[in-house]
């Protein structure tokens, strides 16, 4: 996972300010939720291996955003 240095740092943040939580996990997909300025939803889809957010940053550049950055550091090491 390609991320920028700022990406890391904000990420980092939000997982160990505790803003990170897991909401759902099915079979297919897990869902986590993203306290930062506003609520995000992040989605991690197993059987394709793809993370998705509905922040605008994900929106705009289809890349990791600080919020699935948070997401992956919950699920590493959570």
């Amino acid at each position: 996972m390609e991320v920028s240095k700022e990406i890391r740092k904000k990420g980092n943040s939000l997982f160990e300010k505790g803003k990170v939580s897991k909401e759902i996990e099915t079979g297919k997909r897990i869902h986590f939720k993203v306290l930062s300025e506003e609520t995000h939803s992040v989605i991690f889809d197993k059987e394709k291996n793809e993370w998705v957010c509905d922040c605008r940053f994900f929106a705009l550049k289809q890349k990791t955003c600080s919020h699935i950055f948070a997401s992956v550091l919950f699920l590493e090491k959570g």
